[in-house]
C-alpha cells in the first residue's frame, strides 16, 4: 500500500473528540438552564405567567378610630375612592398621565414625577395617582375603561377629624408614605408583610404617627381575572383586610374645647395633666390647623399659606417651642434654696431692685422685707436675685435637673425639645466662653439662657404637687381596643423619678403657691375660685430690655412680654396640673391664669361627680380674658 494511503488520522480523531466533548458540554449547559428555569424557578415563572392574567388590587385596611377618654369620636373614616395606575398594563404612559392630568386639572409633570418616584418598586405594585374622587370623576374614569385599562378606581376610606382644628397637634394627620419612609420602615421591620406602599396614607404627626402600627390594621386584596385587553372578566379571590385598633386617648374633649375657645384669637399653648398618672387631659397649641386638609392633596398655594404663616401653625408649641420661664421658675428656685441650707424665714429687703456686679436689677414692685413664702406670693425678684447669687449657677442647675428640665419628658409624641438648663460646662460647650456671675442673677428669676417647654413645666409642677415628689411620664395613650376580638389593652408608663423632699420643704413651697392665688397681694388673686384651693405661679417673660418693658402697654404687640401661669389643684390632694402660656400676653395674671383656673375648676368639678349640666355651666361662664391679638 502506498505511503500516502497510510496517513496519520490521529489529529482528525482528536478534533472529533474535542467537538464531541463541546457538544456534551453544551447539552449539559442547556439541561442545566432548563432545570433552573423549569424546576428551581418554575414557581416564580408560573406566578409571573399567572399575573399576566390576574390583577391584584390592594385593599387598605380601615384605620382604627381615635376617641377621647369619654368615648367621643375624634377621628373616624368615611367611604372614598382612589385612582390607581397599573404600570405593567400601560401601553402609553404619557397618554395615560395626560388623561388623568386633564380630568383632575393637575400638572402633567407632577404625575410624571410621582410615577418616576415609584419606579424602583415592582411594576405590579400600583401607583396612587389621585385620592378622594367624586362620583362624577369615578364615572369619567369608568367611561374610558376600554381605552385606559391600566387605570383602576379602588374603593377606600378617607380619614375624617370630627372636631376640625380642635386637638390637631395631638392627633396629628395622615400623609402619603414616601419612598424614604417605606424604606426606613422596611429596615426597622424586616419581613413585615404589612409595610405601607408608596402613596398609601400613614401617620405623619401626633398620635397618628406614634401609633401607626396600632391604628393601621392589616391590608387585604382582591384578585381579578383580566382578558388580553386588560378588562376585568371575573374575580379570582379576595383577602379581607383586618381593621385597625380603636385608640382611646386620655384627652377630655370638654377641657380641650374650653382651651380652644380661649385661644381662638391668640398664640400660645396650654396643657393639663393628672399629676399622679401623667394622663394628659388637654393639650393645645395655637394657632392650629385643620388636619382634614391633609386627607386630600394639598395644593401648592395652601401649603405655602401654612408654612409662610409667621405664627407657624404646624408647630406643637407645648413640646416643640422653648421659652424663658420667667417667674414660674421661682418654685424650682425655692426648692434649691431649701435644699442648700438656707432658712426659709430669712428675710430680704426689696426697695424695688438691687445692684449686683455693678448692674442694677429691678423688681416689678417695692415689697419691703420678705421671706421665702411671701416672695413666692408677691413674686419678689429682689429676694430671688439675692438667693441666686448665694446659691450659684451649679446649685440652680442641679435642682432644675431633678425636676426634669433640660431633657425630654418622655411623652408619646415625636420631636420634643430638650430645652436648656445653663451651667458653666454648657456655656463653654455651646457658647465657647465661660459663665459670667451676672448671668446667674438673671437665671434666678427665669430669664437669661434658661429655656423650657410648657410640658416640662407641667411635669415639674407635678413633682411639686405630689407630696412624694413623683414625676409622672406624660402620655396620651389611655386604652386600646381590638375591634375584632374586643380585647382591651391599657398603657401605663412607669416613672421611677421623684423629687427628694427635705423635711418641711414641700409644705413651704405649696403654702407660697397657695397664697399666690388665695391671699390678697398674691399675683393671681383675681383668678381664685371658691372651694378650688388652686395653687400656682404667674410669670412674665421679657421680650425687650428693662427700659422698654416698663412701658410694655405702649409697645407693638410683637415686643410685649409673654405671660405664663403654672398651677395645680386642689392643694391637699392634687388631681390636675394646668400650665398656660400666652405669647405677648404681657401679664401671666391676666393672660394665662383665668384659663388655667377654669380648666382646673372644670376637671375638679367633674372628678367630684358634677353632672353634664353643671359642667356645661362651668364651661360656659364668661371667662376673664386678655386683650385679643391684633390682626
Amino acid at each position: 500500500m502506498p505511503a500516502s494511503a497510510r496517513e496519520d488520522r490521529r489529529p482528525v480523531l482528536s478534533r472529533i473528540d474535542v467537538v464531541a466533548r463541546g457538544a456534551w458540554i453544551l447539552i449539559g449547559l442547556l439541561a442545566g438552564i432548563y432545570w433552573v428555569h423549569q424546576v428551581l424557578r418554575g414557581e416564580e415563572y408560573e406566578r409571573q405567567a399567572e399575573n399576566n392574567r390576574l390583577r391584584r388590587v390592594p385593599v387598605t385596611a380601615p384605620r382604627g378610630f381615635i376617641l377621647d377618654r369619654n368615648g367621643i369620636v375624634l377621628a373616624e373614616n368615611e367611604p372614598s375612592f382612589t385612582l390607581l395606575l397599573f404600570r405593567r398594563e400601560t401601553k402609553d404612559l404619557d397618554a395615560s398621565l395626560r388623561f388623568v392630568a386633564e380630568l383632575f386639572n393637575r400638572p402633567f409633570e407632577d404625575l410624571k414625577r410621582r410615577v418616576e418616584r415609584d419606579r424602583s418598586y415592582y411594576d405590579f405594585v400600583p401607583v396612587v395617582l389621585q385620592e378622594n374622587l367624586t362620583i362624577s370623576e369615578v364615572g369619567a374614569v369608568q367611561a374610558r375603561a376600554l381605552e385606559h385599562p391600566e387605570l383602576v378606581v379602588q374603593k377606600t376610606e378617607r380619614r375624617v377629624y370630627t372636631q376640625g382644628a380642635a386637638a390637631a397637634h395631638l392627633l396629628g394627620h395622615l400623609g402619603e408614605a414616601t419612598a424614604e419612609q417605606v424604606a426606613a420602615r422596611a429596615k426597622a421591620h424586616p419581613g413585615d408583610p404589612n409595610l405601607p406602599r408608596p402613596g398609601e396614607a400613614i401617620g405623619q404627626q401626633g398620635v397618628e404617627a406614634t401609633y401607626q402600627d396600632l391604628l393601621s390594621g392589616t391590608s387585604g386584596s382582591r384578585t381579578y381575572v383580566i382578558d388580553s385587553f386588560g378588562r376585568e372578566v371575573g374575580e379570582s379571590g379576595n383577602e379581607s383586610p383586618l381593621p385597625g385598633n380603636t385608640l382611646r386617648l386620655t384627652i377630655d374633649l370638654g377641657m380641650q374645647k374650653i382651651a380652644e375657645d380661649y385661644f381662638a384669637d391668640r398664640v400660645g399653648s396650654a396643657v393639663a395633666l393628672d399629676p399622679k398618672t401623667g394622663e394628659i387631659l388637654a393639650l393645645l397649641s395655637a394657632p392650629a390647623y385643620d388636619p382634614n386638609l391633609f386627607t386630600r392633596r394639598v395644593s401648592r398655594a395652601e401649603w405655602e399659606d401654612i408654612i409662610e404663616d409667621p405664627d407657624h401653625p404646624l408647630n406643637n408649641r407645648v413640646l416643640q417651642n422653648v421659652y424663658s420661664p420667667g417667674s414660674i421658675w421661682k418654685p424650682y428656685m425655692a426648692y434649691a434654696i431649701l435644699t442648700h441650707g438656707i432658712d426659709p424665714k430669712e428675710r430680704v429687703f426689696c426697695p424695688g431692685g438691687l445692684t449686683f456686679y455693678g448692674r442694677h436689677f429691678r423688681c416689678h414692685g417695692t415689697h419691703g422685707s420678705v421671706d421665702l413664702v411671701t416672695a413666692l406670693q408677691v413674686s419678689c425678684d429682689s429676694y430671688f436675685y439675692t438667693m441666686g447669687k448665694r446659691l450659684g449657677i451649679d446649685a440652680i442647675a442641679e435642682s432644675a435637673g431633678l425636676f426634669g428640665f433640660g431633657r425630654p419628658t418622655g411623652i408619646d409624641l415625636a420631636h420634643e425639645k430638650n430645652g436648656i438648663v445653663p451651667s458653666p460646662e454648657w456655656s463653654l460647650a455651646a457658647r465657647k466662653h465661660p459663665w459670667y456671675a451676672g448671668e446667674t442673677i438673671s437665671v434666678s428669676i427665669g430669664q437669661g439662657p434658661v429655656l423650657v417647654t410648657a410640658l416640662q413645666i407641667a411635669r415639674g409642677m407635678s413633682g411639686i404637687a405630689n407630696a412624694d415628689g413623683a414625676l409622672p411620664t406624660p402620655h396620651l395613650f389611655h386604652i386600646g381596643e381590638n375591634v375584632r376580638t374586643g380585647e382591651r389593652f391599657v398603657y401605663r408608663p412607669e416613672s421611677k423619678e421623684s423629687i427628694p423632699w427635705p423635711p418641711g420643704a414641700h409644705e413651704t413651697i405649696v403654702e407660697g403657691l397657695w397664697r399666690v392665688v388665695n391671699m390678697p397681694g398674691g399675683t393671681a388673686f383675681g383668678s381664685r375660685v371658691a372651694g378650688l384651693d388652686l395653687c400656682g405661679k404667674t410669670g412674665s417673660v421679657q421680650v425687650v430690655g428693662q427700659k422698654e418693658a416698663k412701658k410694655g402697654h405702649l409697645l407693638p404687640e410683637e415686643l410685649r412680654d409673654h405671660g405664663w401661669f403654672a398651677s395645680f389643684a386642689p392643694r391637699d390632694d392634687p388631681k390636675v396640673v394646668v400650665v398656660v402660656f400666652v405669647e405677648h400676653g404681657e401679664h401671666g395674671a391676666s393672660a394665662a391664669a383665668p384659663l388655667a383656673a377654669r380648666l382646673a375648676e372644670y376637671w375638679i368639678t367633674k372628678s367630684r361627680g358634677g353632672t353634664p349640666e353643671i359642667l356645661a355651666q362651668v364651661a360656659g361662664r364668661p371667662l376673664g380674658r386678655a386683650p385679643a391679638r391684633a390682626n
